[in-house]
């Protein structure tokens, strides 16, 4: 069988089972034809057949600002209770969402001196290997130059957003990561990632999220998206093979959340990588839809 065909199987295979949805939401839900009112939507169709939903996402306070108010409003609208979480910052950070009030589970922040190791070795890997700021990708400057405008009381602490000002875009600063803008070479970004780590060493870790962004956070004793959906499904009491989990970089910042019985990925590049079609993430193929649409498609068919 071809990827398609094994994906559609295991698909089948999950429709009587899943009580949860694990949903990476940059490149998984989220593109620039899917914007926060079509995911809210769908999102709307989980709720109303009781299925959970957790968002587990690079964001970190963006996660807080941009999904909370929306899933707020929907579980308020729907007057529904059904267990909904974030998990912001690569899930170095989890909240439970009430229709009132959010509740944090955990926490694994950086403390100011973390933030700071993290900039000084992003400036030197970056240096090192003769990356300037003509060299970054302008989507993740112009993105970091928007949140430096923006208000972020109650989010971030002032002090640590202050950490980037001077950097105008090129990378940001907040509590749950470090991020820093990656170069518009798509072929040095694995070399890249990899020298951070070899610089970051046992306390922190980087992995990319995308083509635009490479995240630095705490390291964890486990895969930090791999914990949040753990969490979840201790505090729900379900099984792993009761979760469905879909994201878009298995190579990347989505391993850990790619790693269940019954987890997909849109990501195309990873059919000519994957060693083994018959082990999760099983791939999302279909030429006549965009990455997105496929997502939404495989959860529509699990849910109806």
């Amino acid at each position: 069988m071809n990827h398609s065909e094994i994906a559609q199987v295991k698909l089948e295979e999950a429709k009587t089972k899943i009580k949860l949805f694990g949903l990476d939401y940059d490149g998984t839900l989220g593109d620039a034809t899917h914007k926060q009112p079509q995911v809210f939507e769908l999102v709307d169709k989980i709720l109303k057949k009781n299925k959970s939903v957790a968002f587990i996402s690079a964001r970190a306070a963006t996660a807080i600002k941009v999904l909370v108010p929306p899933l707020q409003e929907l579980l308020n609208k729907e007057n529904v209770s059904v267990p909904s979480f974030v998990a912001g910052g690569n899930s170095t950070t989890l909240y439970e969402v009430k229709k009132d009030q959010l509740i944090e589970i955990y926490n694994h922040g950086l403390e100011m001196p973390q933030i700071l190791k993290a900039v000084e070795i992003g400036k030197k890997v970056y240096a090192n290997l003769g990356i300037t700021r003509a060299d970054l990708a302008e989507k993740g400057i112009e993105t970091f130059r928007k949140f430096l405008l923006d208000s972020w009381e109650g989010y971030v602490p002032a002090e640590m957003i202050d950490v980037c000002r001077p950097a105008d875009g090129e990378f940001f600063t907040e509590q749950a990561k470090v991020t820093f803008v990656l170069p518009k070479d798509k072929t040095i970004h694995a070399q890249l990632v990899a020298e951070l780590n070899a610089e970051l060493g046992n306390e922190l870790t980087a992995a990319a999220g995308d083509d635009t962004y490479v995240h630095m956070t705490k390291k964890l004793h486990e895969d930090s998206k791999t914990v949040a959906i753990k969490t979840v499904l201790k505090i729900l009491g379900f099984k792993e093979d009761e979760v469905a989990t879909f994201g878009d970089m298995p190579l990347g910042n989505d391993e850990g959340l790619l790693s269940f019985p019954y987890s997909f990925t849109n990501s195309d590049e990873f059919a000519g990588q994957k060693q083994n079609p018959d082990q999760p993430p099983y791939i999302l193929l279909d030429a006549e839809l965009s990455p997105v649409d496929r997502v939404y498609k495989a959860i529509e068919f699990l849910i109806f």
